[in-house]
Order: C-alpha cells, then sequence, then structure tokens
C-alpha cells in the first residue's frame, strides 16, 4: 500500500465513524481579551469577526447556527455527523458557567438534530483555566471527541511580538505542560507560516516543537491580509509582503516533514471570503494550493513524519 503524503483530518474521521464527519463553526459572542470590544485592536492580522462567522455580531441565536449547520451538513455533504466547534475570536473568554451551559445546550440540541461525535473549542493560550479544563475531560466518551484547539501561531517570542499577540512563549508553553495532563482532550494547534523577521525555517521548527509537547493535530495558514486590519495598513504602505502560493507551498511541506506521522493534519491552508481579502489573492484558490502541495511533496519524496526525530 502507498504511504500516505500526510495524516488527513477527514480520513480519519471517516474510518472511525464510517462516512464523512463535519464541523459546524459556532459563536458565541466571547469576544477576546486582546480587542478594544470587537471593533479594533488585537493581533495584527485579526479583523472584527475574530476568525470566525460572525453570527454573534448579525443577531444569530447559538440554535440558529446549529440549525442552520446541520441543513448545511445534509444538503452539501450528505451527512448527519457533526463536531460542534466554538471557533470566533476566544471560547473562554467569557464567564465559565455560561460558556458550559452554551457548550451543553449545543450538544444537546445538536444530538436532536443529527449525530454530535466532538467537540472542538477555540481558544488563546493564555486562557486557559484548569476548571474549564476539568469541564471539558467530563464531557469525553466513546462518541464524544474532545479537541481544545488554539491560536498558537509561532513559538518564536519575536514572531509572537510582530503578530501583536498579546503574550509570549511562557503562556504557550504553560498551556501546553496544563493541557497534556488531561489524555482526554487532544489539542490541535493553529500556526502561521510567512511572519517577517522569523528563521525561515521557522514553521517546522513551531510545529515539531508542538508535536513534542502534547499536540495530536495542527492547522497550518499563511499569513494574509483582511480588511481593516493592522496587517493591511502595513501592506498598502509596502511594509510587509505576503509569501507567494509556491514559497508557502515549500513551507508547509518542510514542517510536515519534520512532525510525527502520528499527528492529525486538520487544515493546510487559509480561506477568505472574497469581500474580506485583501492579498494575497491565491488564498481563495484553497483546492489549488493543496494540490500543488501534494505534487511539490510527490515529486521531492516528501512525507509527512519522514524526518520526525531530526531537527529542521
Amino acid at each position: 500500500m502507498e504511504k500516505e503524503l500526510f495524516r488527513s483530518w477527514s480520513k480519519v474521521l471517516k474510518e472511525r465513524w464510517g462516512k464523512r464527519v463535519q464541523k459546524i463553526s459556532l459563536d458565541v459572542g466571547a469576544g477576546c481579551p486582546h480587542r478594544e470590544g470587537l471593533e479594533a485592536g488585537g493581533c495584527i492580522f485579526c479583523d472584527y469577526l475574530g476568525g470566525g462567522s460572525g453570527a454573534s455580531l448579525r443577531g444569530e441565536t447559538l440554535q440558529e447556527q446549529i440549525e442552520k449547520g446541520f441543513k448545511v451538513l445534509a444538503k452539501r455533504y450528505k451527512t448527519d455527523m457533526a463536531i460542534l466547534y466554538f471557533q470566533s475570536y476566544s471560547s473562554t473568554n467569557m464567564p465559565l458557567d455560561k460558556l458550559k451551559d452554551a457548550i451543553l445546550f449545543a450538544i444537546e440540541t445538536g444530538m436532536k438534530l443529527g449525530q454530535v461525535k466532538g467537540l472542538s473549542v477555540g481558544a488563546r493560550p493564555d486562557q486557559i483555566p484548569k476548571d474549564f479544563l476539568d469541564f471539558l475531560a467530563s464531557l469525553e466518551g466513546p462518541d464524544m471527541g474532545i479537541w481544545l484547539e488554539l491560536g498558537i501561531q509561532t513559538i518564536d517570542p519575536s514572531g509572537l511580538e510582530w503578530l501583536n499577540r498579546g503574550h509570549g512563549f511562557e503562556a504557550i508553553k504553560r498551556s501546553l505542560d496544563l493541557i497534556r495532563t488531561y489524555e482526554q482532550i487532544q489539542l490541535c494547534a493553529h500556526l502561521i507560516a510567512g511572519i517577517p523577521g522569523e528563521n525561515p525555517k521557522q514553521l517546522a521548527i513551531s510545529a515539531k516543537w508542538l508535536c513534542e509537547n502534547g499536540a495530536k493535530g495542527l492547522k497550518f495558514h499563511p499569513l494574509h491580509v483582511l480588511k481593516n486590519t493592522p496587517l493591511e495598513r502595513l501592506y498598502v504602505n509596502q511594509a510587509y509582503h505576503p509569501l507567494s502560493m509556491e514559497e508557502y507551498i515549500r513551507k508547509v511541506a518542510e514542517a510536515l516533514r519534520f512532525i510525527s506521522p502520528e499527528t492529525i493534519i486538520q487544515r493546510l491552508t487559509a480561506d477568505a471570503t472574497s469581500h474580506r481579502l485583501v492579498a494575497p489573492k491565491w488564498i481563495s484558490q484553497k483546492a489549488i494550493v493543496i494540490e500543488r502541495l501534494k505534487k511539490y511533496m510527490e515529486e521531492n519524496g516528501i512525507t509527512q513524519g519522514d524526518s520526525w526525530g531530526k531537527s529542521p
């Protein structure tokens, strides 16, 4: 049997559950401690939607979001199996009791509409209270996988500062040290390629370190420019130049080489709606990016984990 290029999230889910499982993105309006309200401040790349759908800003209730999500699953993906993904902003940036109630309500509502096979909660690494991890761990079971998604972006202190993340490497290390004590919770870390001034191999360095420190899944994203962000101002003033598609592909392929072969690749690139995206325009060609990445890996004899244990 031919070796896979990388360990695909969709394939892992299908092998476990027998058919397609799709995420439903949810927005509870948690906001972010690093923003001024929802309109200003925050990381250099983040717009007012906080990396999510903007459903809360549109006034959609949690029930409406879940109902809409299952309708999309049935119509577009021909499945009723879902992972409920609390995506927007930092979900733990709200009173714990309120977040618990929202999660339990979402699971109960989802079970009435289809099959909920997992829960995923997005958060900042400096907002991981132990009480919340205790709660998440209590939800894990044979039919319910629990994921915590952290916006790590990079482990390089200078990169974190350039991105204006509002925390340093120590916050990342503390959060991973704590999360590793919960075997019921699987960690998925988000990483950004193309941060100016970083080591050219930083994506691979960060990815390898995360795998060594408990990450079971990774999401890769190219740094891209959205409207009305600090990064847009830098781009307009020619103080920031995005990666080309080819540069991004090389960085991701290199990172895949140095991570554990067991790590689940949940995402290989980003996407953004045309009315929000400023640059680079190739971000909107997600399928093409992935196909070219596969071709590059095949042509260069690269597979995930083939340099695991070595240094980038």
